[in-house]
């Protein structure tokens, strides 16, 4: 090995391989748990009020096309695509961690 630094990847080489990961994280897990989170999100997904439904379809980028976007929203998990799942999650998991360290924006000062 030699006492050179090595280079530090690009963030666009970081994005994709994190990408990657994630979807090989995703399709473990439904190996792993013979789909016992499809039920989960499902519910999930269904307790979720429609406005924020909506909003993370927007975000997602789905339902940009259509003339009413509450369709789409009422649609249960399992009824949508595999590819439009995978983009909500992407979208979740961005949320959570964008969200999550909200406190200022969240008071009722």
């Amino acid at each position: 090995m030699s006492d050179q630094p090595q280079p530090e990847p690009s963030s666009t080489v970081k994005d994709d391989e994190l990408a990657r990961l994630m979807t090989l994280r995703d399709e473990f897990v439904s190996l792993a748990t013979r789909g016992r989170f499809n039920d989960s999100a499902s519910r999930e997904w269904r307790r979720l009020p429609m406005n924020w439904r909506m909003a993370l379809l927007l975000i997602a980028g789905l339902g940009l096309d259509v003339d009413n976007l509450s369709d789409l929203a009422e649609r249960d998990w399992l009824e949508m695509p595999p590819p439009e799942r995978d983009e909500l999650r992407g979208v979740v998991r961005s949320a959570k961690k964008h969200l999550g360290a909200l406190v200022a924006l969240a008071a009722k000062v």
